[in-house]
């Protein structure tokens, strides 16, 4: 099948000699991503189709050979525009090694770079991402790679990076609320209730609910399944039992794991721990039936 035809399909990789980098590409993403944060920076390139983005309060065009970009901890959500959907490329970068990566560009600072602008459309950028992330698809030197990776970090952070703190994306600092927090993110595999919660924040339930929700852009509750899916892929990436990796995030059984990872990650868990495997393979065989 060309891949025109492709509908619906995710592949995920993580290079061997780049650990702390995660690849994924589309065909055809029709199914919109609902809200949702990520612990690494995201950076995705449409090839194909349209959509938009909502980040940090705007809804904002995606068109193809677009490039956004969005922050470690950024609530967003996006969509496609029609049922063909959108082809793309996403990179996922570790926080850490885009904190060094500034440090080379802006001396030495703690603070994590802040992209200002979320969607780009420089051409020469596009390119060199896209240079990269075929690099990472097919067979090429882990010279090579990690050459085009610092090339690739440090021009996005030169050109498109506020040298300042990023600024943070909640609009009331509540201390109580902030105890809860840490509490649910110590104990997200639990089954908290709501009550529980706004008990150890000294707020009522209601209270609580709204406030936590203006401070951190989602309610506990959607918070707390992030928090199980987030754990539940570095479990996967383990090799662990999916039966296993629900009953230690805190979900009911394998289905239920596989419901919210399907929606918040794009792709089942089953199919995110075969695609780290194998789309290498996938993408050769896939470049010997097009020749």
């Amino acid at each position: 099948m060309a891949e025109s035809e492709l509908r619906d399909c995710i592949e995920v990789w993580r290079p061997r000699d780049l650990s702390r980098l995660e690849l994924r590409r589309g065909f055809g993403a029709a199914q919109p991503v609902p809200r949702h944060w990520h612990d690494e920076y995201q950076f995705c390139l449409i090839q194909a189709g349209s959509g938009d983005l909502d980040y940090r309060g705007n809804r904002l065009p995606t068109p193809s050979a677009s490039l956004f970009m969005v922050h470690p901890g950024e609530v967003h959500s996006n969509r496609a525009h029609d049922q063909k959907g959108c082809t793309y490329r996403t990179l996922f970068v570790d926080a850490e090694l885009m904190r060094e990566a500034a440090r080379e560009i802006f001396g030495n600072t703690a603070s994590l770079p802040f992209f200002p602008t979320a969607v780009i459309f420089d051409s020469a950028i596009i390119r060199q991402y896209l240079e990269f992330h075929l690099a990472l698809e097919q067979p090429s030197s882990s010279l090579e790679r990690q050459a085009l990776l610092l090339n690739l970090l440090a021009t996005l952070i030169a050109r498109f990076a506020d040298d300042s703190p990023a600024p943070r994306c909640c609009a009331t600092d509540r201390q109580a609320v902030r105890r809860a927090y840490d509490y649910l993110a110590e104990h997200y595999a639990e089954n908290l209730s709501l009550d529980q919660l706004a008990a150890v924040a000294g707020l009522s339930p209601y209270h609580f609910n709204r406030v936590f929700a203006e401070q951190y852009g989602m309610p506990p509750h959607a918070f707390q399944t992030q928090l199980r899916v987030l754990r539940a892929r570095l479990l996967i990436l383990q090799g662990w039992p999916l039966p296993h990796v629900a009953s230690q995030t805190g979900f009911a059984d394998q289905s239920h794991l596989t419901r919210h990872f399907k929606r918040l990650v794009g792709v089942p868990p089953g199919q995110y721990q075969a695609s780290s495997k194998n789309v290498q393979d996938a993408a050769r065989r896939r470049a010997l039936h097009f020749d």
